[in-house]
């Protein structure tokens, strides 16, 4: 992870990552849609609470200050977030503290990771013989795995038509 300029010379991250009670409002909203859609929910938050910050970045310590929870709940979230591939972790200089920050188009990472759909669809299909294709259960996870195959055949296409959008509005497009 870069460290910004301001950072080289030691400089810590702003002390109160979440400024406002609006802020920490709408992260917590956020953070409730993903815990809804089944993302676990202190990850979400952390991952809320790192978009929302003002330098998009923030210490374990800041984290944990911000959300109002203990440094081991933090530390097993940035775990999680780690593991899928959303964050990254840098180094204060001059410190032996980390700085954890949003990896690069971060959101993307349903689309990128399409192998698990693949994955998925592919031990969907090696079901044993009791869920033969001709039963109820065996439709049931016919249509799963056909399901998860289509998106993995579609999530390439999608993933180029977001970046040629991001790209001709970077170029001043609407």
């Amino acid at each position: 992870m870069t460290v910004p300029r301001d950072r080289e010379a030691g400089n810590e991250p702003a002390s109160e990552p979440l400024v406002d009670h609006p802020t920490r409002h709408y992260a917590e909203g956020l953070a409730a849609l993903l815990d809804a859609a089944g993302f676990p929910r202190m990850p979400a938050r952390t991952l809320m609470a790192l978009l929302t910050s003002p330098e998009g970045e923030l210490t374990a310590e800041q984290i944990s200050q911000a959300l109002d929870v203990s440094p081991a709940a933090v530390s097993g979230a940035i775990r999680y977030l780690q593991s899928v591939h959303v964050i990254r972790v840098g180094s204060l200089p001059r410190t032996r503290r980390r700085i954890y920050g949003l990896a690069p188009h971060w959101y993307t990472i349903t689309l990128t990771r399409r192998t698990l759909y693949a994955e998925l669809s592919d031990a969907a299909e090696q079901r044993p013989p009791a869920i033969g294709p001709e039963t109820a259960a065996g439709h049931r996870v016919q249509e799963m795995a056909d399901f998860y195959r289509f998106l993995s055949q579609k999530f390439p296409e999608i993933l180029h038509e977001w970046e040629t959008l991001r790209a001709h509005r970077a170029d001043g497009g609407s």
